[in-house]
């Protein structure tokens, strides 16, 4: 037997595994989609703020930006509806709820004002 008959398929060392497929190289999205619409994650801050620091006027500029922010977003079709829809649903519960709430202070403080005895 010749040298050659060691090498073939069989003879000898095994045969090495046949090498495992290399990993496909992550690249960015060659379109990646619609940008979520600036107005309308202003809109929903401002709704977040109406309901935490800014009372009244971030619960009004939730609803005027959320307005604004829904027709840009029908004319450009960028991402945000659900923000832009949100922001004006907190923003007009939280102006609602503000409301209630100040009638409610102002019957009271009349209330008080009557129980007072007077001089």
């Amino acid at each position: 037997m010749s040298a050659t008959g060691w090498t073939q398929q069989g003879w000898g060392a095994p045969a090495a595994p046949p090498a495992p497929p290399a990993p496909a190289a992550w690249s960015a999205p060659t379109h990646p989609g619609p940008r979520t619409s600036t107005m309308a994650v202003m809109a929903i801050l401002a709704a977040a703020a109406g309901t935490t620091v800014l009372v009244g006027l971030g619960s009004v500029a939730a609803i005027v930006l959320g307005a604004i922010a829904l027709s840009q977003i029908r004319r450009t079709g960028e991402d945000g509806r659900l923000l832009a829809i949100w922001a004006i649903v907190l923003g007009a519960v939280t102006l609602v709820a503000l409301t209630i709430a100040t009638i409610v202070g102002i019957g009271m403080v009349v209330s008080l004002v009557e129980q007072m005895p007077s001089f």
